[in-house]
C-alpha cells in the first residue's frame, strides 16, 4: 500500500524527497541549491504536461531534454541540467519509486571544455593599468592579482580574512576554505601579488577582520564580481573578463611555465581522491618553491 501511495505522488513531491535525501547524505549547500535550480523547471514542465511519478516514462524524459536543447542555451548549461536530472531519475529507481531507470533515456553529457582563451600578458597589463585614479585602485589591483596568481574561485575570495595572510619575505601564502569542496588548501602569492596585497593592507585604517572591504563593509561575491567587471570595462575588456577567467589563466600559465600538474591540482583545489592521497602532506614551503618557478603573475608581467 505504501508503494501505491508513493506512485500517486507528484514529481514536485519526489524532488523534495530527493533533495531531503541528498541533504541527509551531507551534500554541500551549493550542490543542494543546484539540484533545486535545475529540477524545479522539470517539475513545472511535468505539471504542465499533467505527469505524475507513475505516468513518467522514457519518452517524456527525452521530450524534456529536447526542449532544453531548443532554448539556445550553452552546451555547458544544458549538460548541468541533464546531469542533475539523471541523478534524480536514477535515485527514484534505486529507491524503488519507478520500475525502470529513466536516467537511461538520455546519455550522460560529456565533459564540456570551454573554448575561452586565457588572458594574454597585454590584457593583464591593461586590467592592472585600469586600477588607477580612485580610492579603490589599490584594493582592486590587489584583488585582480590575487585572482590571477592563485586561481581562487569568487566564493573563496569573498570569504578571505586578514588573519589568513602570512607574509614570508617577498612572498605570501594563505590557507583558504572552499565552500564548493568544504575543504581547506594552501595558495601561494608571487612577488608582484604579494607586494600589491601588502600595499592594500597598509592602506587600511579599519580593524575589520575581512580581507576585502568596501564602503559598506566586507565585500560579497556580488561586490567582487562588480569590481572585476568595472575594471574590465575601464580597460576595454568588458566582454572578455569575468572572475572565472583568472582561474583558467592561472592553470594555463602554470602548465605553460613548466609547473607540475599534480601540484596544480593542490593549489587549484580540484577534487581527486588519488591526488589528495598523494599530496596530503604537501607543505607551504614546497608549494611556495613550485609557485616561485611557475606562478603566473610574476611570469606574465616579467620585464
Amino acid at each position: 500500500m505504501l508503494w501505491l501511495w508513493w506512485r500517486r505522488r507528484t514529481v514536485d513531491d519526489a524532488i523534495e524527497n530527493f533533495i531531503l535525501a541528498r541533504q541527509a547524505d551531507g551534500r554541500a549547500p551549493r550542490t543542494i541549491r543546484d539540484y533545486r535550480r535545475v529540477l524545479e523547471p522539470f517539475a513545472a514542465w511535468c505539471r504542465e504536461k499533467r505527469l505524475s511519478v507513475k505516468s513518467l516514462n522514457r519518452e517524456h524524459v527525452r521530450e524534456y531534454v529536447a526542449n532544453l536543447r531548443s532554448r539556445g542555451w550553452a552546451e555547458a548549461t544544458v549538460a548541468i541540467h541533464i546531469r542533475n536530472l539523471r541523478a534524480f531519475l536514477r535515485w527514484m529507481h534505486e529507491e524503488g519509486h519507478t520500475n525502470e531507470n529513466l536516467a537511461q533515456a538520455v546519455k550522460a553529457p560529456g565533459k564540456v571544455i570551454r573554448a575561452e582563451e586565457p588572458l594574454s600578458p597585454d590584457e593583464v597589463r591593461r586590467l592592472l593599468s585600469a586600477c588607477t585614479g580612485d580610492a579603490e585602485a589599490v584594493r582592486d589591483r590587489a584583488i585582480l592579482l590575487l585572482f590571477l596568481d592563485t586561481g581562487l574561485r569568487i566564493g573563496e575570495m569573498a570569504l578571505l580574512q586578514k588573519a589568513q595572510v602570512h607574509f614570508n619575505g617577498d612572498r605570501a601564502w594563505m590557507q583558504v576554505y572552499s565552500p564548493k569542496s568544504r575543504a581547506y588548501r594552501f595558495v601561494i602569492l608571487g612577488e608582484i601579488a604579494t607586494s600589491a596585497l601588502r600595499e592594500y593592507l597598509q592602506s587600511r585604517t579599519d580593524d575589520h577582520p575581512a580581507l576585502w572591504i568596501g564602503r559598506r563593509g566586507p565585500l560579497s561575491k556580488r561586490g567582487i564580481y562588480h569590481i572585476v567587471k568595472r575594471r574590465a570595462r575601464q580597460a576595454g575588456l568588458e566582454n572578455r573578463v569575468h572572475p572565472h577567467i583568472f582561474r583558467k589563466t592561472f592553470a594555463t600559465n602554470w602548465l605553460d611555465n613548466g609547473g607540475d600538474p599534480e601540484r596544480l591540482r593542490v593549489l587549484a583545489g580540484w577534487s581527486s581522491l588519488e591526488m589528495l592521497k598523494i599530496y596530503a602532506g604537501s607543505s607551504p614551503d614546497k608549494l611556495m618553491e613550485a609557485h616561485r618557478r611557475a606562478g603566473p603573475a610574476d611570469n606574465l608581467l616579467a620585464d
